[in-house]
């Protein structure tokens, strides 16, 4: 059964029916599989990695009926678009059956049209559906960093009071932290919110294509210039232009770029007079911009320029209690994309997630929860996870070195590595279940050195610890 083929799930106790009708689905091409009750319904969703595409449901059955099934599954965010199969429903069943959501009833005895008419019609209809809620819910990611943790607050209100003036803004931060979506923010939240907002990576682009790219040409002026080009400073106008990856840019262009940002007019490769333009100019980098000025890599009168007002978007690591929110709003989006039923996460699973130091950041998070959307069962476990999360020591906050360099205050270097070292050897030794010997051997340190260690920095032993017992 390939994901293009929608799979319907039909539940009915009548087995000359429920072949008639299978028949008949699987005849139009639809993959079916057939349940004599609800409760053979959830055992066979519950094998499923994907929601049946339409449930089709009969309402009376000995025990639980079909109502209550629903009810079951819409309580549970796993109800999928339903058809009513029944000649016998009541008026307060099929009123209980509209207030769920069910999608249309079909009375018994049915015909094969008013049957396939009513599937292609529902499952048109819940194509649609799910398309807008995807598009919505990327639409809103655009235009919203989530998360609820103090850096993200000040992060926002540092936005807030930025967007309705006109200075050039320069937002800094690691790669895959959101710097597109805090200038997608920006420029939303500006008096220019209703012009465009022009975006160009700097370090996407060919550096002799930059040039054209950001101030066009005129006709004849290369080789292949047939037509007249307006730049993006010309697309932008009254608008905001956003430069990604500035440090990238080369010194001859950014002799250029300084002159715009000083008199507002460009002039297209080819010809001789300036045009006026009105952009804001919003750049972003990863790289550390003072370093180049120093190195003679960036002008300093343009860095001076674009700084009117930096903004520093933090990385994942630093706020790891947003993790759980923005795992659940990727999780959710790629389960909705590729029709699978809302995976959730076991504690361990997500507890690993939180201490990952996340080297890519959102962008990172956002491709593991793809990856997870596709290939995880429900729930997600560590052993689902990537090798590079559940492997790398480096990967793992469980030292509690990183949380020491980001957030201590500043200490002699002798006390800093000494701290460091108490963290490292206690994470060591939990990890191994305070076994000496595999701890030493993984230290690559004397068992007796470990000892003299551990006694040396005060490393507090659990009660449980047998030490002969765990020497061997």
């Amino acid at each position: 059964m390939t994901v293009e083929t929608p799979f319907i799930l039909l539940v009915e106790d009548h087995q000359k029916l429920r072949a008639g009708t299978t028949w008949q689905l699987r005849e139009e091409g639809y993959a079916v599989q057939d349940a004599d009750s609800p409760d053979a319904a959830l055992e066979m969703m519950a094998l499923q990695r994907q929601l049946p595409d339409l449930l089709l449901l009969d309402v009376r059955f000995p025990g639980r009926n079909g109502i209550d099934l629903i009810r079951q599954l819409r309580e549970e965010e796993r109800l999928p678009p339903t058809i009513i199969i029944s000649g016998e429903a009541s008026m307060s069943e099929t009123l209980e059956a509209v207030r769920l959501g069910v999608y249309d009833f079909i009375e018994k005895p049915f015909t094969r049209e008013r049957l396939l008419q009513s599937v292609r019609n529902c499952l048109e209809h819940a194509s649609l559906k799910r398309e807008l809620s995807v598009l919505q819910t990327r639409v809103g990611e655009e235009h919203a960093i989530l998360g609820s943790s103090p850096l993200v607050a000040q992060l926002r209100e540092r936005i807030e009071r930025v967007a309705p003036a006109n200075a050039r803004v320069l937002i800094r931060g690691e790669s895959g932290t959101g710097k597109e979506l805090a200038a997608n923010l920006l420029h939303r939240l500006s008096p220019r919110r209703d012009r465009p907002l022009v975006k160009i990576n700097c370090a996407a682009i060919p550096p002799h294509l930059v040039e054209d790219e950001l101030f066009g040409h005129a006709r004849g002026a290369f080789t292949d210039a047939k037509y007249a080009k307006p730049g993006l400073f010309e697309e932008a106008h009254r608008g905001t232009l956003f430069l990604d990856e500035i440090g990238d840019m080369e010194l001859t262009l950014q002799s250029r770029l300084l002159r715009v940002l000083e008199d507002g007019k460009v002039r297209r490769i080819g010809e001789t007079q300036d045009r006026h333009v009105d952009v804001r100019v919003i750049a972003a980098t990863n790289k550390n911009l003072e370093a180049m000025v120093r190195e003679g890599r960036f002008r300093e009168d343009l860095y001076f320029r674009l700084t009117a007002v930096p903004i520093d978007v933090p990385p994942l690591r630093l706020r790891p209690q947003d993790i759980p929110i923005l795992v659940r709003h990727y999780l959710d989006l790629f389960c909705a994309e590729n029709r699978r039923r809302r995976l959730t996460l076991d504690r361990d699973a997500l507890a690993r997630m939180e201490r990952y130091t996340w080297p890519g950041n959102i962008r990172e998070l956002r491709n593991v929860c793809e990856q997870l959307a596709i290939f995880g069962t429900d729930p997600v476990t560590v052993a689902q996870l990537p090798l590079s999360m559940v492997q790398h020591p480096a990967a793992l906050h469980e030292s509690g070195v990183l949380r020491l360099v980001e957030t201590a205050p500043i200490l002699p270097l002798r006390d800093f590595k000494e701290q460091c070292e108490k963290e490292y050897i206690e994470s060591v030794l939990r990890r191994t279940n305070w076994n000496f010997v595999q701890a030493a051997r993984l230290l690559d340190i004397q068992r007796t050195y470990l000892h003299q260690k551990i006694a040396a920095l005060e490393i507090p032993k659990p009660g449980r610890v047998n030490e002969e017992e765990q020497d061997r």
